[in-house]
């Protein structure tokens, strides 16, 4: 049980990671762009290449948990 809590805490942790950094390069796009159409984009991008990289730093840690 305590580690299913430490596992959605894990996930929680990460979901906010990701979309604080796409906010962020959000916002950092629309200061460089000047607001136009591309900052979702950008965001967008962001937030998805962060979480794999979290993902991926953490899949050893996510197989060693579940054995």
């Amino acid at each position: 049980m305590v580690t299913n809590v430490y596992l959605y805490y894990n996930a929680a942790v990460a979901i906010a990671l990701t979309a604080v950094a796409a906010l962020v390069c959000g916002l950092i796009a629309a200061v460089v762009i000047g607001g136009s159409s591309p900052n979702l984009p950008a965001a967008t991008i962001t937030f998805f290449l962060t979480g794999g990289f979290i993902i991926f730093r953490l899949r050893p840690n996510l197989r060693a948990s579940t054995q």
